[in-house]
């Protein structure tokens, strides 16, 4: 694993693999790290990065496939089939859109069908896909964000405030148990980068 000294760099690796593929599919960059180590942040700075070479860019948050607070380990499952869909290049098809399910935080119940949309977005450019459990897919270039835990878990409160608290130990484990179930795949990730700045956390 590799490491990463500014989202510069991530922005240049990122075109040099672009160039590689053929055809109209995206190239599938992964972003992950634990709650509050900044891979919202690291993933916004590279979509800047990118549009500013006029790249087509699409932004996907794992977040919005959760089920509730413990349902990280489901929503792995569901992002590995969306991201195979994506480098097998179906996902951009429109005939063939994959469809994923939000949830309503405030009733508790899941929301959708809604039709995966940011495959088609992105076609010929990148797709970064960010938050806890990307890597558990495949991608063609993976990032892993670290932090303290103090730190991590300073700044993600900082963001969510008394919201995510009584729930902090509770995602916290769940992300252990991720990290030990798919722990030959974190360990295949092609970078890692330490976000040291304030900025946003996620």
């Amino acid at each position: 694993m590799q490491q990463l000294s500014s989202p510069a760099q991530l922005a240049q690796l990122t075109l040099q693999a672009r160039q590689q593929l053929t055809g109209q599919r995206p190239l599938l960059l992964a972003i992950d790290g634990r709650s509050g180590a900044g891979k919202t942040s690291l993933a916004g700075q590279l979509a800047d990065l990118l549009r500013a070479e006029a790249i087509p860019i699409a932004v996907f948050h794992l977040e919005d496939l959760y089920q509730g607070w413990e349902s990280l380990a489901s929503t792995a499952r569901t992002w590995q089939a969306l991201a195979q869909a994506i480098v097998q290049g179906q996902a951009h098809l429109g005939p063939q859109l994959p469809h994923w399910y939000g949830w309503d935080w405030i009733s508790s119940r899941p929301t959708g069908p809604h039709p995966f949309t940011a495959a088609q977005q992105a076609a010929a450019g990148v797709l970064i896909a960010e938050g806890v459990g990307a890597l558990t897919g495949p991608s063609d270039l993976s990032v892993w964000v670290e932090l303290d835990g103090s730190l991590r878990k300073q700044r993600a409160l900082a963001r969510d405030g008394e919201t995510y608290r009584p729930y902090w130990d509770i995602w916290a484990a769940q992300e252990e148990d991720l990290l030990a179930s798919y722990q030959p795949l974190y360990a295949q990730a092609h970078y890692r980068y330490s976000q040291t700045s304030p900025g946003q956390a996620d």
